[in-house]
Parts: structure tokens; sequence; C-alpha cells
């Protein structure tokens, strides 16, 4: 089964606090994803991963947490 194209809007509502790797990646002008298709996504970061390696590449893909991010989390870009 193919999976649907979600807007970001939507893949936040459908997952909430969990990690989302998004396939086939769609960007706006100002370079920020607005959706894209769903290739996985769970409560560990480390499956999903471990899903996003195995993607051939290249690859246009995001991986991204849906929840909110605690204010003694340090995120290194």
């Amino acid at each position: 089964m193919v999976e649907p194209y979600l807007t970001m809007a939507e893949i936040e509502a459908k997952y909430p606090n969990e990690w989302v790797l998004v396939d086939k990646l769609k960007k706006g002008r100002d370079g920020f994803a607005v959706g894209g298709i769903v290739a996985a996504h769970g409560a560990e970061r480390g499956a999903v991963y471990q899903i996003a390696e195995s993607l051939p590449v290249p690859r246009d893909v995001a991986i991204f947490y849906t929840g909110p991010i605690p204010e003694d989390v340090l995120f290194v870009l």
C-alpha cells in the first residue's frame, strides 16, 4: 500500500509525540519542509534512524520529533 502525501501539520496531528521519517520531502520557497510521505514513525528514535539508513541514496528525507522538546535538551544540527 502506498502511503498518501501529508502536510507537516497532518503528520504532526496523526503521529503525536513520535519520531517520524518523511520521504519524498517537499519544501517551500523558504527551504523548510511542507510535507511528504511518512516512511516510518515510532516512539524510539533509533528504530526510525535504522529504517532511514536502509533507504537507497541519494534520498531527500527528514527525521523529526512531533512532540514538545524539553527545555533542558540541546540539539546540534
